[in-house]
Order: structure tokens, then sequence, then C-alpha cells
């Protein structure tokens, strides 16, 4: 089942986290000799300034991609068009169907093409212009309910603190991996909802 595979990756990366905050602590604590193995240290040592540099590089170019992408959430936001009241009811039924109790406006524009939930605070559904009107009313439906369940599930509090650990561990493959899959089991369970 999807939440199980999800809530497994979610613990997953929370593990790999932990573990290197406990090595880190026991490698620069205040007691060096109570770490469980024994590090070449004086080389690790004489390469700290260039791995910090490297590790710095690294996060300060994903910092830069992570706020390229507030900015085009902001556009998208700022240029896109409220739906027709009656698709923003029927979306409001819809959210008391699934008890979503924040409330969500739907907006639709041309420059997303699939649709998309934007915002923590004030979350807004952005939907294709075109969707509205060359989609069955029970598809697009399925669709909206999926956003709603991204809503309803607080996606977006697992989606920041996993950005966070990618950006913080980008040198890192299996964490990468991880995150791969909590991004695929996340769909999965919306599309359950």
């Amino acid at each position: 089942e999807a939440s199980w595979r999800y809530g497994l990756s979610c613990v997953g990366l929370s593990a790999m986290l932990l573990v290197a905050v406990a090595t880190a602590l026991s490698l620069f604590g205040s007691e060096r000799s109570a770490a469980p193995f024994s590090l070449p240290t004086t080389w690790i040592e004489s390469q700290l300034p260039w791995i910090s540099v490297v590790w710095m590089l690294g996060v300060g170019g994903l910092s830069l991609r992570l706020a390229g992408g507030w900015f085009l959430v902001n556009r998208l936001k700022r240029l896109a068009v409220p739906v027709h009241a009656a698709l923003q009811s029927r979306v409001d039924v819809l959210k008391q169907r699934l008890g979503v109790h924040r409330p969500v406006r739907v907006f639709r524009s041309a420059l997303v093409r699939v649709p998309m939930v934007v915002g923590w605070f004030k979350p807004i559904i952005l939907i294709p212009g075109s969707l509205v009107l060359g989609i069955p009313a029970v598809e697009l439906e399925a669709l909206l309910s999926h956003e709603l369940g991204h809503i309803r599930r607080y996606d977006y509090l697992v989606n920041g603190l996993q950005t966070l650990i990618e950006t913080a561990f980008f040198f890192h493959p299996a964490v990468w991996w991880v995150s791969k899959q909590v991004r695929i089991e996340r769909e999965h369970c919306c599309d359950d909802v």
C-alpha cells in the first residue's frame, strides 16, 4: 500500500539525517575517544577546508535553485486567473467531502501543464486553462481531488523538510534515491484519495 511505502521512505530519509547528526556530534563533540570507530583524522582535517568549500558551493547552488523556484511560483500565482464560480463551488463541495477545512481557491494558468498546489498558508490549485474546457467533469473532479489530497495531508511540510535534507546532503546518492521514492509514493497516496 502506498501509505506504508510513503511512511517507510519518510522514516528512512529522517534516519539518514539523524545518523548524520549523531555522527557529527560524536566526531566533533568534546570527547573524541567516545566515537565507535577511528578515522584517519589527520588526512580529513587537512582536507576539511576543501571539503567545506565544496559543500558550501553545493548548498549555495541548490539554495539558488530553490530561490528561483520560489520566484517562479510567485509569478505563477500573480498571473493566474480565478476559475468560474461553478467550478469553485464544486471544489468547495469536494473539499468538504475530503475533510479539507482550509480555504482553497482554484485558478487557471496558461503557464502550467499539469494541476498543482501552490502555497503553504493559503493554498491554491493551479490548473491549465485548456483543462477546464477539454476534460470530462468526472476526470476534472478526480484531478482536483488528487490536489486536495495534497492539501489535506499537509504534504508541503514533508516536501519542505525533504528539500532541506536534499540541500544539506546534495552529495549523497542514497538521500536522492529515498527522496525520489518519497515523491513517488506521495503521488500514489493522493491518487488513492
